[in-house]
């Protein structure tokens, strides 16, 4: 049936459907598509159509039941309207979501299906900036323009910057050089009063050390002279010095081993370190040693010759000072437990360090903060013991990593990053167990391996045994007896606890996850297998973080929720039948703000502020803002009693602003602590008691930002 009907047309059509409605009554044909609109190939317009008014395209044929009214297209909501006992098919763009941002929004089209959107471009149209779209922030960035990469941008573009954005040695950051006849600086001038000279730049004026201790380089003014096999990020912009350590001795005296550890005195300077048996030469360096953004590095010559020279280089991202830290001592053979196959046996009870260096990288672990290489240990059990493996920072700016492997050490069975919670596991079995050690830097760490009396994991332990959790309420989970032990890849090394989430009819499903401050946690809804190709969805980072799925199939599933330190957490999962969107048209300003549904629990909501007007300053915006802020609209939620109401914003597509006001004339007064800006993205999200009365719920954006957005709106019990 086309989207358009002439009168006679359309008087044959509803004589024809009655007749068939009739003869489907009578004959109790059980064809549950019978009074679907027919999917046709091309336009839902017929040519003799167009002079005619639009009707509501997501109307089908009549209906008595939901299940006459499947039109084949998965991301439709489907239902029989009884008001007008007629089909509606309405279009849900979120079950199209590829949750991937950067390749444009994908959208439910009638009669088709799920269509892609236009890729995101994020085009300023500015010269002046580098544009990218940021999948991890779902959002556009726009970067000041640095060609040379010397984190200073171009003094075209930027008054008093750069001034020769094709040289990492020239620019508004860089010491002015005497002697040079070149503005290093930038300041306009050349080799004035209070220039610097480089001090060990090159080979030739290598600082000389002949015993242990502890050293002041500086690379200001230094030039990138040399290459190494590894560097920092940059290595364009990166400057070095050399220092020449003499082996104390004489020849035939036992050989020494060199252990140098280059310290910058900022934590942002990023720092490398290599070792050369000839200064200068990278093919004759026996040792490099650097951790992207670390502010140290360290490198080992083993058995140096007594007498020989080792050139070092120390290289810098930024222009500074770095402590050089040189150990000449016995020499000691290098670790040979650098993998599964020959681990060091250590005895349990007693602590033992363990020096990162110049390990290799074989033993993947889940814990995906490590960035060195491992070295691999071994203890070994006479009975069934809870075990417990800590492990902490002796020296070094990083934390340990510590990966608790299977009987065969290839795979995982618990992994830890840091030393506030140790690595657990529950009643590990009599015999040899594997484990590694590495770090988010290169570190001495000291180890301990406990062993406990062996205790009965909780129910709430496995996905397999996992209990109901209460929806449409909160429930606090303690965590702290918690192991690592649900592998669904969402927080890794996070103490987690699952529970049963059973579905008997489609839903829309929000669980929300609520951490203590200043640590990570993780929320996850899955299919009951809970491994990662079981993950329905997934949210980690600080509090609070949220999961959304709508109509999701009746069904089992599994709630995860997991925190790093181990803490108490708070988890809320919200449930309701699921809804078909609803979108708010213009909405703009108080003229005609969309009344929010109090009955039917709220609903979800979908709108766009492109050609919105601003009409609402609000509290949380970016400063400097013009009289109305960005572009906006306007929802009105009437509250009868006290309620929880819930506003999530997650799937909109720009950086929302929500902003609640109450007040029986509109626009309102801003609620306290109730605006919110969804910078990543979660987009914007409240969770308030509201006392009886009318609120206005403005849909805005952050800095003049404007698009389409969602909002899922639920009104619980207080």
């Amino acid at each position: 049936m086309a989207g358009r009907t002439n009168g006679r047309t359309a008087a044959l059509v509803v004589a024809v459907v009655g007749a068939l409605a009739v003869a489907h009554a009578g004959c109790g044909s059980d064809d549950p598509q019978l009074f679907v609109r027919p999917l046709d190939a091309g336009s839902d317009r017929d040519a003799t159509d167009e002079k005619l008014p639009d009707v509501d395209p997501t109307l089908g044929g009549p209906c008595t039941d939901d299940k006459q009214c499947d039109d084949q297209i998965p991301c439709t909501f489907d239902r029989c309207d009884q008001a007008i006992a007629r089909c509606r098919n309405v279009p849900d763009d979120t079950l199209c979501d590829d949750q991937t941002y950067c390749n444009g929004r994908e959208v439910c089209v009638l009669r088709r299906g799920c269509t892609a959107g236009p890729v995101v471009t994020c085009q300023d149209d500015s010269v002046c900036t580098i544009d990218r779209c940021n999948e991890a922030t779902k959002g556009c960035e726009h970067k000041p323009r640095d060609l040379d990469g010397d984190g200073d941008p171009d003094n075209h573009c930027v008054g008093k910057a750069d001034c020769d954005d094709l040289d990492p040695n020239i620019s508004s950051t860089h010491s002015e050089v005497c002697g040079n006849f070149i503005d290093d600086n930038c300041d306009g001038r050349v080799d004035e009063a209070g220039c610097v000279q480089a001090a060990n730049d090159v080979c030739a004026t290598a600082l000389s050390v002949t015993a242990s201790g502890t050293y002041l380089l500086s690379t200001v003014a230094a030039r990138k002279d040399y290459t190494t096999t590894c560097s920092v990020t940059t290595p364009s912009s990166a400057k070095d010095v050399v220092v020449k350590v003499v082996v104390p001795g004489n020849p035939g005296d036992a050989p020494k081993d060199v252990e140098v550890w280059a310290n910058a005195q900022v934590s942002t300077n990023e720092v490398a370190i290599a070792v050369q048996t000839t200064c200068g030469q990278v093919a004759s360096e026996v040792g490099c040693g650097h951790v992207a953004a670390s502010p140290s590095a360290r490198a080992v010559v083993r058995s140096a010759a007594a007498g020989s020279t080792i050139a070092v280089v120390v290289t810098s991202q930024l222009e500074g000072a770095v402590d050089l830290k040189v150990d000449i001592r016995a020499g000691i053979a290098a670790p040979t437990n650098e993998s599964c196959a020959a681990p060091q046996s250590v005895a349990l009870e007693t602590p033992f360090t363990v020096s990162l260096i110049d390990p290799a990288k074989d033993v993947p672990t889940d814990c995906d903060a490590s960035k060195t290489g491992e070295l691999t240990y071994a203890f070994t059990l006479a009975a069934p013991q809870d075990v417990r493996i800590f492990a902490s920072t002796l020296v070094g700016s990083g934390v340990p990593v510590v990966s608790l492997r299977d009987a065969s050490c290839t795979s995982e069975l618990r992994c830890r990053v840091g030393s506030t919670v140790p690595v657990f596991a529950r009643s590990l079995a009599a015999g040899t167990h594997v484990f590694a050690v590495s770090g988010t830097r290169q570190i001495d760490a000291s180890v301990l391996v406990k062993t406990y009396p062996p205790t009965a994991a909780p129910a709430n332990q496995t996905c397999a045994t996992a209990p109901p959790i209460a929806t449409n309420t909160t429930v606090t989970v303690d965590l702290s007896a918690q192991e690592d032990a649900i592998k669904n890849g969402c927080l890794p090394g996070g103490s987690a606890a699952a529970y049963d989430l059973t579905l008997t009819q489609p839903s829309d499903v929000l669980v929300i996850g609520r951490f203590a401050q200043n640590e990570l946690g993780g929320i996850s809804l899955n299919q009951v297998g809970c491994t990662t190709a079981d993950v329905v969805q997934c949210a980690k980072g600080a509090t609070p973080q949220r999961v959304s799925k709508r109509n999701l199939p009746a069904g089992s599933y599994r709630v995860v929720v997991a925190d790093e330190l181990g803490q108490n957490a708070q988890v809320s999962v919200l449930v309701r039948p699921a809804v078909a969107p609803t979108s708010v048209g213009a909405s703009d300003a108080c003229a005609s703000p969309f009344a929010i549904p109090v009955v039917g629990a709220g609903g979800f909501f979908t709108g766009n502020t492109t050609s919105s007007t601003a009409d609402f300053n609000a509290s949380c915006d970016a400063p400097g803002q013009p009289i109305g802020g960005s572009r906006d609209q306007l929802l009105r939620l009437d509250l009868v009693q006290p309620q929880r109401v819930v506003f999530d914003m997650s799937g909109s597509f720009y950086t929302t602003l929500l902003d609640l006001r109450k007040g029986a004339t509109c626009p309102g007064i801003e609620v306290p602590n109730a605006c919110h800006v969804g910078f990543q993205a979660s987009r914007s999200f409240l969770d308030l008691p509201l006392t009886a009365g009318t609120y206005f719920v403005q849909v805005d954006g952050y800095n003049a930002d404007k698009g389409a957005w969602n909002l899922d709106v639920r009104v619980l019990p207080p």
